[in-house]
């Protein structure tokens, strides 16, 4: 009997892995490791349960998940440490039911009356656990945690150290009962409140999914309101071409060729400036520069966008706003500030090996990098990235950003 609940142990922590994490071997190999403990476990265990074979199980229990199974540590010590809490409960509990309730001897004789029975009901109870277990832990998407999800765990672990402090189990079905039930309430508790705990989490975690919805959301408005912003920047644009075709068609007839030429020359800066203003490969940069796309024009300030990769796997949409709109703003202010004709911002992204680099580079005078520095961390406050400020040229500020996309905090 004591082979057939170890098999039946084995099984039900395999089911509760196997529901969440993935194998790391195949069906023959997989198959070869779980006998293997079941006759380990069979061996040592086979006079029956004590603390210091408890401890054993843990340990096996720990040995086999984490060989067996791929997975994250916090997501293979939430299935052991539960499983095993409930184990040795029902364990003491059916044995104290069975021994002062119904008056049945439970002795370490494996083949015995009490000893049978028992193992049935513990068994019982503990797979009622799995099953409900698991839907719980599916709810809560338990491949989501974040890293002090462990902190749950804590008083289910020093339930087990308490309950494993016993010489011998035996005893324990001597002591008062209101002390047992005191110590079954309180390992129940235990694993109520670390489902609390996880479900909480679980919310933080939902929470955050609707911010990144909400998110999107904006996105798509956001570039609803682009192409209306381009729809009327190209119909006053078109407007203002027709009444220089106009005027060039006037000077032509007077052979003003010398102003014609002005005119035409002007129109194609225009052009040009323009179109390398409203258009890059990232909707959220486009975005962020037709907002500010009248006082770039105002200042006569020249951008120019070179997005060859604009996958920001690292930011989400927020936070590529903010830094987008965090960066024209400084390169902005700065040429604003510069008395000299040729006012210019780059704006510029490009993939090294793992790492993505976006690069600034602006007319201005480089006085202070800590405000930079200081701002954009409070912005990536949550991103591996490495910063570069320095003056080049004597003219120009140059800012690099490089992301390390291997790398997610």
């Amino acid at each position: 009997m004591i082979i057939i609940s170890n098999v039946i142990a084995f099984l039900l922590i395999s089911y509760i892995a196997n529901s969440f994490l993935s194998s790391k071997y195949s069906k023959n190999k997989y198959l070869a490791i779980l006998f293997i403990f079941i006759t380990l476990e069979s061996f040592i265990n086979h006079t029956g349960a004590s603390p210091f074979k408890g401890i054993f199980l843990l340990i096996m229990y720990f040995l086999y998940v984490f060989i067996q199974f791929e997975g994250k540590p916090i997501q293979k010590i939430m299935i052991i440490v539960p499983f095993f809490l409930i184990q040795v409960i029902s364990e003491i509990l059916v044995a104290f039911c069975l021994n002062n309730i119904l008056f049945i001897e439970i002795t370490r004789n494996a083949f015995s009356h009490g000893f049978l029975l028992g193992t049935i009901f513990s068994n019982t109870i503990l797979a009622i656990f799995v099953f409900f277990y698991v839907r719980i832990l599916k709810l809560i998407q338990a491949d989501n945690l974040p890293k002090y999800t462990w902190l749950a765990l804590i008083l289910p672990i020093i339930s087990i150290i308490f309950l494993l402090d016993s010489d011998d189990y035996f005893d324990l079905l001597n002591i008062s009962p209101h002390v047992l039930l005191t110590t079954a309430g309180l390992a129940v508790s235990n694993i109520i409140l670390f489902i609390i705990f996880i479900s909480a989490i679980n919310s933080t975690n939902m929470k955050h999914k609707l911010q990144i919805a909400e998110q999107k959301e904006e996105l798509v408005n956001s570039k609803l309101d682009l192409l209306s912003q381009h729809y009327d920047y190209n119909f006053k644009f078109l407007h203002n071409l027709l009444h220089t075709c106009n005027q060039l068609s006037s000077l032509f007839k007077d052979s003003k060729h010398s102003e014609a030429s002005i005119v035409l020359d002007d129109l194609t800066n225009t052009a040009y400036k323009e179109f390398n203003a409203i258009y890059s490969n990232s909707y959220i940069l486009n975005y962020v520069i037709n907002n500010n796309l009248n006082r770039i024009i105002e200042y006569n300030i020249d951008i120019k966008t070179v997005i060859e990769c604009s996958d920001f796997d690292n930011l989400d949409y927020a936070t590529q706003l903010l830094l987008f709109e965090y960066i024209l703003k400084i390169s902005i202010a700065s040429c604003m500030q510069e008395d000299i004709l040729d006012k210019i911002i780059i704006i510029k992204s490009v993939r090294y090996a793992n790492n993505l680099v976006l690069k600034l580079l602006y007319s201005g005078n480089l006085t202070d990098k800590e405000p930079i520095i200081n701002n954009l961390k409070k912005i990536l406050n949550k991103i591996n990235y490495t910063l570069s400020i320095r003056k080049v040229d004597n003219y120009f500020i140059s800012v690099l950003i490089t992301f390390n996309q291997n790398i997610k905090q």
